[in-house]
């Protein structure tokens, strides 16, 4: 009896193992003989996307810089001389002509010196008449003189004769040598004198010509105590007041030239080969200006001798073409440039372009990716249907380019063109 209940212990967990397994068999068995529903195929997505055709055309690449205006004719009008400030007639913003005063400075003084200088010269022009009227009457006086020492040694020889036959004493003969050696000497003197005129006259000549200069120097200093416009400008700044004493060099007045400005803006390198074979074959390359909501036009008119370092490209120096357009110095603004125009390009919408080099073809409703170079952008003047100018052997006229942007896109996509 106690062996029987032992083994009934032993293997009581068995029924419990047998209904499982019996329950995942029948499990299994019900999930195989499970009928499987047919499975259905999902079709295809299309993309809808907006399309251009190709065609072949003559077209104008346009870039927008950032000008700022520029003059070289940008002065600063200093002081020639040391003077009092009288008077300040002109303003910051002002237009004024060309010989317009513009800073009037105390000529008292200089107006003294100009008088004394004169007084120098008007003496000096006496002297020197003054000495060819000497000269005039010393070769009088010379003649004269001559004459009478020709009479003296006249005299002398009859009184040598006399004397040699007894007829009149030694003091006689000794008063008449005397009377010649004296008009002698005369002649001498008057011939120096009149040998001396020239360097007389050179001497007096070279001090007039140092006087005359001192006094063009007091006229010139006199002109420089009134500050001018040497053009047609507008004044920028004005730095001193009536009653201030300025010194030699000391800025006074700044303008520039009104009909001489330019605009400077930084030409990216790619289009600088273009620009500058253009521009040594003559042609003309324009531009327009924006400003204040209005549009003018430019000129390229040269490309800067200098590169900065750091930068990305060159200056390029524009002009208006417009003779009484009037700029702002240093005012920044927007110019766009028409580059040479070229021939056999296409154009497509910035949104058909993918990366910097690729577009789509749609061929049998499936996009086909091509290759392209940009060659530049047409510029909607609103800013909003700019255009990219792209080259590719890859395109024929015709063809159908994918113009709407898609995320996914890749060659083989399946789309369909917007009605």
């Amino acid at each position: 009896m106690n062996k029987v209940k032992s083994l009934h212990q032993q293997y009581k967990w068995f029924a419990p193992v047998i209904i499982l397994l019996i329950t995942s068999l029948i499990i299994i068995y019900l999930i195989g003989t499970k009928p499987v529903p047919p499975k259905q195929k999902t079709p295809e997505k299309e993309w809808l996307v907006a399309t251009e055709n190709v065609v072949f055309k003559t077209s104008t690449p346009q870039i927008n810089l950032l000008g700022r205006v520029t003059n070289p004719f940008d002065s600063v009008l200093s002081a020639g001389i040391v003077a009092d400030v009288s008077d300040v007639p002109v303003r910051d913003g002002m237009l004024v002509n060309a010989g317009d005063v513009l800073i009037r400075l105390d000529d008292q003084e200089i107006l003294l010196t100009v008088k004394q200088r004169q007084a120098d010269v008007a003496e000096l022009n006496a002297q020197i008449v003054a000495e060819k009227n000497r000269y005039a009457s010393d070769q009088l006086a010379l003649k004269e003189e001559q004459q009478l020492l020709t009479i003296a040694e006249n005299g002398v020889k009859r009184q040598a004769t006399l004397q040699a036959s007894k007829l009149v004493a030694q003091e006689r003969y000794d008063a008449a040598d005397s009377q010649r050696s004296q008009t002698a000497l005369a002649v001498n003197a008057r011939k120096l004198t009149l040998a001396d005129h020239p360097s007389r006259l050179a001497q007096l000549k070279a001090r007039l010509t140092r006087a005359e200069t001192l006094l063009s120097d007091a006229l010139l200093d006199a002109q420089r105590s009134r500050i001018k416009a040497p053009f047609d400008g507008v004044i920028t700044s004005v730095t001193v007041s009536p009653g201030e004493r300025v010194q030699i060099g000391q800025a006074l007045v700044s303008l520039y030239d009104k009909h001489n400005m330019e605009l400077h803006a930084q030409i990216p390198d790619r289009y600088v080969s273009q620009i500058r074979t253009a521009l040594a074959s003559g042609k003309t390359i324009r531009a327009e200006s924006s400003r204040y909501g209005e549009t003018h036009d430019l000129i390229l008119q040269r490309l800067s001798g200098q590169i900065k370092a750091g930068s990305g490209g060159i200056n390029g120096i524009f002009v208006p073409a417009e003779t009484n357009l009037d700029f702002v110095l240093n005012n920044a603004i927007e110019i766009t440039v028409n580059l040479p125009a070229l021939d056999n390009s296409i154009t497509l919408p910035l949104s058909a372009i993918y990366g910097s080099d690729r577009i789509y073809r749609v061929e049998e409703g499936r996009l086909q990716a091509i290759n392209i170079k940009i060659l530049g952008k047409e510029l909607d003047p609103l800013g909003k249907a700019d255009r990219a100018i792209v080259e590719s052997k890859l395109l024929n006229i015709g063809d159908v380019i994918a113009t709407t942007q898609l995320p996914n896109a890749i060659s083989g996509l399946k789309v369909k063109a917007r009605d």
